[in-house]
């Protein structure tokens, strides 16, 4: 189950952490974020300064412990992540063009003050981003999500 601390704030903020590494991201894949950002143990492998993601399956033949049960981590965010993309459109963070999120704001993010979860969430954004690269079909097969 999602905790309290895991809002829509916070996926709000993923979502913009991982727009500023990489501009462009397929809605499907936006559901994405939020599950694997939440989760302290594959957030604890993406953050490392030594992990270097190479594809999907990659990460997820390497550390299948990280992924079991992922689907219903999936499932508890839904609704997470559906309202923070509706909040982050409603104020013009990014924008939605034919099924990509768009970043539109250009934020720049200082580490300074941000607090641990956010600091570890933003130095994982570069990874997921790479991993969100992949088509949605392949990554919702790879990480066993049933729609």
């Amino acid at each position: 189950m999602i905790g309290i601390l895991n809002n829509e704030a916070l996926g709000l903020l993923a979502i913009q952490f991982v727009l500023t590494k990489s501009p462009r991201l397929n809605i499907a894949n936006a559901y994405l974020v939020t599950p694997l950002l939440f989760d302290k143990k594959i957030r604890g492998y993406l953050k490392r300064k030594t992990t270097n993601v190479l594809s999907v399956q990659e990460v997820v033949t390497a550390n299948n412990d990280y992924f079991v049960g992922f689907n219903e981590k999936f499932t508890d965010s839904l609704v997470v992540s559906t309202n923070a993309i509706a909040m982050g459109l409603e104020l013009n963070l990014f924008n939605l063009e034919s099924g990509d999120l768009i970043d539109s704001a250009s934020v720049s993010f200082d580490k300074r003050g941000l607090g641990s979860k956010l600091d570890d969430i933003l130095d994982a954004s570069k990874n997921v981003s790479i991993m969100l690269s992949e088509p949605p079909a392949s990554l919702y097969a790879l990480l066993r999500i049933e729609v």
